[in-house]
Formats: C-alpha cells, sequence, structure tokens
C-alpha cells in the first residue's frame, strides 16, 4: 500500500513498523473506558505507531504531497502545522488501507484454504459447491474480484461504521417503529447487512456468481452497482485495495507448484 500511494519501497525493518496497522486493529475501537482501566496501553501504542509512520513520510522526504495538499485546502480546512494533516491522513491509509487490505488478504487466503478466518462469525459461513482447495483456486481464477468481493461480504475487513442521523428518522426495530432524534449517534453493522436474506439469497452460502454481489456494502458503499454514487462515505481506496489483494494472492498461487497441485487435488 505504501509503494502504491508513494512510490516508494520500504525496508523489512519498516513494513514491520506498518504491520502495525494490522495486528493493533483491535486496539482502535476500544472505548475511552476500557482504555484507561487497561492502562492506556493500547493509546500508547498506537500514538507511537502513528509517529513512526509519519517518521517514514519525513525519511523519504514526501512532505511536499502533504504541503501542497494542504495548501489547496481553504481556510477553514487548513491544517497549522502541515505535520497533522499528514497525521491524519496516514492514520486513514494505515488503519483502512493497510489493516483493511491485509484483512482481505489474511480472509482470501483462508478461503482459498477452505478455512474459516479467525476472526469471522463460523457458523455463520457455508461452503456451499466450493468444498475443496482445488475448487477454490479453480474459482478464484476465473474471476479474482468476484472472489474477492464475496469473500469480503462474509468477511469484512471492516465489520461496522458509526455516523450521525442528519435528520429525524423512523425505523423498524423487532417489530415496533421508533423515531430516532436528528444529531443521534449511531453505528452500522456492514457484516450484518451483508447477510440480508432480501437482498442475497442464501446469504450465509459463499457464492462468488451471486447476481447482487455488488449490492454489499463491504466497503462502505454498493461497489460497483450502478447507484454507486449514492453513497457518499464509500471508500476512495476500493479500487486500490482489489488490485492490492489480487496482487499479494496471485503472487502465492504462482508459487504453487505441480506437486502442491496433487496435494490439493488430494486434501480437499
Amino acid at each position: 500500500i505504501f509503494f502504491v500511494m508513494f512510490g516508494q519501497w520500504i525496508t523489512e525493518a519498516e513494513s514491520e513498523i506498518l504491520i502495525g496497522w494490522r495486528t493493533n486493529a483491535a486496539l482502535f475501537i476500544l472505548p475511552r473506558l476500557v482504555q484507561r482501566f487497561i492502562g492506556n496501553v493500547g493509546i500508547k501504542k498506537v500514538k507511537k505507531l502513528r509517529e513512526d509512520t509519519v517518521g517514514l513520510v519525513e525519511k523519504y522526504g514526501l512532505e511536499h504531497s502533504f504541503v501542497a495538499m494542504n495548501n489547496s485546502m481553504s481556510d477553514r480546512w487548513r491544517r497549522t502545522p502541515v505535520v497533522k494533516l499528514c497525521d491524519e491522513i496516514m492514520y486513514v491509509v494505515g488503519f483502512a488501507g493497510i489493516g483493511g487490505t491485509c484483512a482481505a488478504c489474511e480472509s482470501v487466503g483462508s478461503f482459498l484454504q477452505v478455512k474459516i478466518p479467525a476472526e469471522s462469525a463460523a457458523e455463520h459461513i457455508k461452503w456451499g459447491k466450493f468444498d475443496s482447495r482445488l475448487k477454490m483456486i479453480t474459482k478464484y481464477k476465473e474471476s479474482p474480484e468476484k472472489y474477492i468481493k464475496e469473500t469480503c461480504r462474509l468477511v469484512p475487513p471492516v465489520t461496522s461504521a458509526t455516523g450521525v442521523l442528519k435528520e429525524a428518522t423512523k425505523v423498524m426495530l423487532v417489530g415496533k417503529e421508533y423515531e430516532l432524534p436528528a444529531g443521534l449517534l449511531n453505528q452500522y453493522v456492514l457484516s450484518m447487512a451483508n447477510r440480508d436474506s432480501s437482498m442475497f439469497e442464501d446469504p450465509e452460502v459463499f457464492n462468488p456468481d451471486r447476481l447482487t454481489l455488488n449490492k454489499a456494502v463491504t466497503w462502505n458503499g454498493a461497489f460497483g452497482a450502478e447507484d454507486e454514487d449514492q453513497f457518499p462515505r464509500i471508500c476512495p481506496g476500493r479500487y486500490m485495495s482489489i488490485d492490492v489483494t489480487t496482487a499479494v494472492i496471485n503472487h502465492a498461487l504462482s508459487h504453487t507448484s505441480e506437486l502442491g497441485v496433487h496435494a490439493i487435488r488430494a486434501t480437499p
């Protein structure tokens, strides 16, 4: 992700820094009360990660990109000093770009081996007709994009998001109507929306060929659907995420020898 964004190939040691955006993912979502209960250990780790990430930007002389971005903004949004903008942008690149794409690669890798990813609702994932490694790999090669989208529909790299109601809204909850006031803080769960039986036939079954695949809101919007532009918060890096995940998985599969293929056929 860092290379795609900035054209710089970092060292192995530096990659250990950026790996923190994946390994520390669970710490980002803990509420303030929990952070205090554990002695702010999580906050300190994330703070160090953010400092080290900005340090990589400085090491490779990429500050000019953020200066130009900052100067292009109106006074209302311009940051002082510019490093604030750099930190905010790199937080998005790290948390969503690096962490999210790593999670996608992990899930696709697990599915290709017919294994349930560690961070998933195992009881709500069924393989259907793709019940062997050979069938999984064959299906992936038919259309990596569809395969990745369907995997991430069942195991979204980001399972939920938060928002604020712009206007009073009526909703049905457990058969009862409620009116929610404007300004209400709320959370919407992408992983549950992606299993909506009114939108996805056999929602718990893995099927990259499903007709409504592009209706999944994995990337905070209907990625690839005709009304994709109606989702104002859809992930701006969704195409890059698919491309990087495809490149990583293709590289892994390219090292599958003939012996490996025979082994896959022998051990579903």
